[in-house]
């Protein structure tokens, strides 16, 4: 069997049968002499109870699981760029979530939400490979799905071309009527200071969000720093009970 299908089979399994299986197949492939294959399982981590849960759904039930992708990256089109009908949308994903919770577990819930709001986090998921719950998600994805910038305020009017300055400059002197229609035209113009406003609003809760999520990133690092250390701790006893048992 190729390792790549080995692997896949090892993150299928419900988590209590991981490191047996592993270190059973490890053993197996070196007797078999494919030392190269072995050292690459042996590598693999054991995933946490969260993960576990999310590579089963995936693995069970992948088609499911492209279907709600697909309706989140919807329903961030709809919120961010404003493409369809929100409400539409939001139900739709809504539905879908609800189905894969009824099938996974509420376990798999925090991952689902992270992989709709982020593709990497939703490529990562349908590998069915996780070993831990996914990262807090950053602002690349929702950014992606954002309109452009100038289009918060509008367009500005384009400028005179060089034919229409000349005609202009040919123009016979203003009379006194002109000045009163001059500030006429000024106040039917739109005022733009609103839409600053906003602009400049939005841009404060997206600096307060970011530093929110610095914070969250620095200790979800911490975090799984100490998950790390005692998931090595369990792994050596582990092995150190497969090797007495070997004997």
């Amino acid at each position: 069997m190729d390792v790549e299908e080995i692997i896949d089979r090892l993150y299928a399994l419900p988590l209590e049968e991981f490191t047996r299986e592993r270190n059973k197949v490890e053993r197996e492939l070196r007797k078999a002499g494919q030392r190269e294959q072995a050292e690459q399982v042996k590598a693999l981590r054991k995933p946490t109870a969260a993960a576990a849960a999310a590579n089963h759904l995936v693995h069970a039930h992948r088609a499911q699981v492209e279907v709600f992708l697909r309706t989140a990256a919807t329903l961030r089109d709809a919120q961010v760029a404003g493409k369809g009908d929100l409400a539409a949308a939001a139900r739709a994903e809504r539905e879908e979530l609800e189905k894969l919770v009824r099938l996974g577990g509420e376990t798999v819930h925090p991952t689902l939400q992270a992989a709709a709001v982020d593709d990497n986090t939703a490529r990562e998921l349908l590998e069915g490979r996780l070993v831990r719950e996914p990262e807090p998600a950053g602002f690349g994805t929702l950014l992606a799905h954002a309109p452009p910038a100038g289009s918060i305020s509008g367009s500005r009017p384009q400028r005179e071309n060089s034919a229409g300055a000349s005609r202009s400059a040919s123009k016979p002197p203003a009379t006194k009527a002109a000045p009163t229609r001059h500030r006429e035209a000024k106040r039917a113009t739109p005022d733009d200071g609103a839409a600053r406003r906003r602009l400049q609003e939005t841009q404060r809760m997206l600096r307060a969000a970011a530093a929110e999520e610095r914070q969250a990133r620095r200790r979800w690092t911490q975090a799984q720093r100490e998950l790390e250390k005692a998931e090595a701790s369990v792994e050596k006893a582990q092995q150190e009970l497969d090797r007495h048992h070997a004997r």
